[in-house]
């Protein structure tokens, strides 16, 4: 009788087993296989966003589910744009089916079918999450340095103490985002530890000491930390903080500009050579015109000079002052003027080596923590303006400043809105250097830069005419 019973019963307990053993076996696998469909797809929209090929994407989605979550008995599909669901057609997001045959034990012995096979889906894509760049800011562990420099209003400073420093007694106001991969320390929005350290030094820092200074931006970004939550806002009036800490660094968005040379643009680049330059003149003499060509270095101390429309490059410093390009008295015109600075005194505009072999590798630190900077411009002197390349056909379009990626030498602008009649405009980029902005008032200009510095005497507002690309970030959205 109990063998009969048990006859009876056993299909029973096995359809038991097979609903809790094969049953939680089969979740536990589709849980894997969505993970894995999950990572592929990240990983491929990743690819996508850091510009690869739709067939590199593929081959990442691949590997990841069949290598990376070891399941290499998967047949993944991946579909570049997405052939189903909301974002179906959309060439930034990616579609990735994972189907995993089921491994079962018990259902097989009721007599019936092997289960089908698991299938998982997970769609990936990459978004703006800023507004476009008017500030980035490179250099994730920059070397202390300071500035040498005598001018007046601009105070002996000692050596940085952040990526990005706000000094003075007024509000830096950015009509952008502010992007800092700088790593070092201090908190984040939410005053929790953030970056390598404590602080100083800091990834951003508002002059820890002057509760009146602040940063205004319409996003601000930083790897590291920053030094008082408080100090950071929204440009806007009303709107929240956009700090956010301990985020991912971005690319330099100027790393693919090449050095000037004849053949990258013939239009603007010549390599008709002028030596140093020097220009004193009476103040209501006739005007000195400079053509573009390549200059040991120009300094103007008097006068009215007009920079004709091209690129000028200068390859050297003048003596007396240390200085590559000097622009702080007299009325200037630079109007479609591009200025290239490198420390290579052999530089030529026909091979651009061995500026065009720096890349995106760090040069050593300077010699020296205390550096003479290779350019210093008034943008406020009366009557002056300076405008970048204007022609698009360019690929130095919308540029004003290019230094030499390898060179650190500082890059000091002075700014004073009592004086009306000059704008300074463009782009200005100096990937392993250090730019600062001393006054007041308004620079019409985005900077890419390995460190910043900004002195307000009054408040200052950085309003570019173009933004540099907004941050885009990888989302798993399906």
């Amino acid at each position: 009788m109990v063998l009969a019973l048990l006859l009876v019963l056993l299909p029973a307990l096995f359809g038991i087993l097979a609903i809790v053993i094969d049953g939680s076996g089969m979740m536990a696998q589709s849980q894997t296989a969505q993970q894995a469909a999950d990572a592929g797809a990240a990983a491929a929209a990743m690819d996508l966003l850091q510009g690869g090929s739709a067939g590199t994407a593929v081959a990442t989605a691949t590997r990841y589910v069949q290598n990376y979550n070891l399941l290499s008995t998967a047949t993944p599909t991946v579909n570049i744009p997405p052939r189903s669901g909301p974002f179906a057609g959309n060439s930034s997001y990616v579609e990735v089916l994972v189907s995993v045959p089921a491994k079962t034990f018990f259902i097989q012995v009721l007599g019936t079918a092997a289960a089908p096979a698991i299938v998982s889906r997970a769609v990936a894509g990459f978004e703006r999450t800023t507004a476009g760049a008017a500030v980035v800011v490179l250099d994730p562990s920059p070397p202390p340095v300071s500035v040498a420099i005598s001018l007046p209003g601009v105070p002996s400073l000692p050596s940085i103490i952040a990526g990005l420093e706000v000094l003075g007694s007024g509000d830096l106001l950015v009509q952008g985002a502010v992007l800092v991969n700088n790593e070092w320390g201090g908190v984040d929005q939410n005053g929790d530890p953030a970056g390598k350290n404590a602080g100083p030094p800091y990834g951003i820092a508002c002059t820890p000491a002057s509760s009146s200074t602040r940063l205004l931006a319409t996003d601000i970004r930083v790897v590291g930390g920053v030094d008082n939550p408080s100090n950071y806002g929204n440009v806007t009036l009303g709107k929240a903080s956009p700090l956010q800490a301990k985020k991912l660094p971005v690319p330099d968005p100027l790393l693919a500009l090449s050095v000037p040379t004849v053949a990258a643009d013939p239009a603007n680049v010549r390599a008709d050579y002028y030596g140093g330059v020097s220009v004193v003149l009476p103040p209501l003499g006739p005007p000195r015109t400079l053509q573009p060509g390549v200059y040991d270095w120009i300094e103007i101390v008097s006068g009215q000079v007009i920079f004709s429309p091209g690129v000028y490059i200068v390859r050297g410093v003048n003596p007396l002052t240390g200085i590559a390009l000097s622009l702080l008295a007299g009325q200037v015109t630079a109007n479609g003027v591009m200025f290239y600075i490198t420390d290579n005194a052999g530089y030529s505009p026909g091979q651009g080596t061995p500026d065009a072999l720096d890349g995106a590798s760090q040069p050593p630190p300077p010699s020296s923590s205390t550096l003479v900077p290779s350019v210093v411009i008034d943008a406020a002197l009366p009557g002056s303006t300076f405008t970048p390349i204007g022609n698009p056909a360019s690929p130095y379009y919308g540029m004003t400043l290019f230094q030499r990626r390898f060179d650190r030498r500082p890059i000091v602008l002075l700014q004073q809105q009592l004086i009306v009649g000059s704008s300074f405009s463009g782009a200005v980029y100096a990937k392993w250097g250090h730019v600062m902005l001393v006054g007041e008032g308004t620079f019409n200009a985005s900077v890419a830069t390995g460190t910043m510095r900004v002195v307000e005497l009054l408040n200052l507002r950085i309003s570019p005419q173009s933004l540099m690309p907004a941050v885009q970030e990888v989302f798993l959205v399906e």
